[in-house]
């Protein structure tokens, strides 16, 4: 009776480690943690929190969802973690400040860098998971179902990296509704996206703030700024928060007030698929869309420096000094032969006679270089 049941304890031992072991290889097509996953992103009540420090100033404001022990690096690189939420108001500890990020490639062992580096192209991919999240003064709404102003700020992304070098996958697919499975939805998109083993994946989101969160003007032009968003309930958040603060490093160093702040949060965001894939929010719903692709176009360019590439430079003929310079002597010389043809043309008092007149400067020319030859 007791080999018996000893015999049921090992078969049922069994049966959960294979079961475990068939979970684990099922990693691309599931969440990691499929519990967290669950947990609601955003409050769907309109409304937002404000993180306040120990003295009562704030630091920022998100619609996100915020738990106790969420943290948040500020614009200055000071680190602080939520310790209590009362209402909107989310009280948060210093922890100290954050150290500046060391821009490097990842270890050359990793079977990302392999994969990555197989490629002779650098490539970044971008989708959306919220399609539908638009920005009211330039699109009439906050959300257009599965065609949101979202679309417009990537399109800006992926035109501005493709200007610089990169390839791009961008995905237009959208995974409306925006509700707590639209994450489920757009993990779909992302393994697709990886398939192509880009350098990094970027969820392109607005956040759901008052306008002045994310408003700031760079070199006289209005922009918004972006935050990063990293899940910490994912096994990748070490490399992702990494990820984050070295593009933070870059961008400060590139475009200073660029970069609003990063974000950790209690989620995955699909983080789990890939060490370098972040959720970016670019402005908030309140802000112009034409200030959030401004501002989407000076993060771009930051990527090269973080992913190890050198920007492409435009050859004299691309470049518009060049196009220029050819288009005056162009028009230079168009003006020479209306010049010289109406010369021609009042001497011959014909435009038969003007036209006879070129042929035979041009007979002329033509026997000279034969006799020279």
């Amino acid at each position: 009776m007791i080999r018996g049941r000893i015999a049921s304890y090992l078969m049922g031992l069994s049966i959960v480690f294979v079961i475990t072991l068939c979970g684990a290889s099922a990693v691309s097509a599931q969440p990691q943690n499929p519990i967290t996953s669950m947990i609601e992103t955003e409050r769907n009540d309109g409304g937002y929190y404000t993180i306040i420090d120990e003295k009562k100033n704030p630091i920022d404001y998100t619609a996100r969802i915020l738990n106790k022990g969420d943290e948040f690096i500020s614009a200055k690189n000071m680190r602080y973690q939520i310790t209590s939420i009362k209402g909107d108001n989310a009280h948060a500890r210093l922890l100290g400040k954050e150290a500046e990020a060391k821009i490097a490639s990842p270890p050359i062992n990793s079977i990302w860098s392999q994969l990555i580096a197989r490629r002779s192209t650098p490539s970044i991919g971008i989708y959306h998971t919220h399609s539908d999240e638009s920005y009211i003064p330039s699109d009439g709404a906050e959300s257009i179902y599965a065609n949101g102003g979202i679309f417009k700020v990537g399109k800006v992304l992926d035109k501005k990296l493709r200007d610089i070098g990169f390839e791009v996958n961008h995905s237009r697919r959208p995974h409306d509704p925006h509700d707590i499975n639209a994450y489920y939805r757009s993990r779909r998109t992302a393994v697709e996206l990886l398939q192509k083993r880009p350098n990094a994946l970027f969820d392109i989101h607005r956040d759901a703030v008052p306008p002045q969160v994310y408003a700031a003007n760079v070199k006289g032009q209005d922009i918004t700024r972006v935050k990063f968003v990293v899940g910490r309930t994912n096994p990748n958040f070490q490399a992702n928060l990494e990820f984050a603060k070295q593009l933070k490093t870059a961008v400060d160093k590139k475009h200073p007030d660029v970069v609003q702040g990063i974000l950790i949060a209690k989620s995955d965001f699909n983080q789990d698929l890939a060490p370098r894939s972040m959720l970016i929010e670019v402005g908030a719903h309140t802000n112009y869309r034409e200030a959030a692709q401004r501002g989407a176009a000076l993060f771009a360019e930051a990527l090269p420096e973080v992913l190890g590439i050198s920007p492409r430079v435009p050859t004299p003929a691309e470049g518009p000094e060049s196009r220029g310079a050819w288009r005056a002597v162009i028009w230079g010389l168009l003006l020479i032969a209306a010049v010289l043809f109406g010369y021609l043309y009042m001497n011959t008092g014909s435009v038969e006679g003007a036209v006879d007149q070129v042929r035979n400067l041009f007979s002329r020319i033509n026997s000279k270089i034969n006799r020279k030859e």
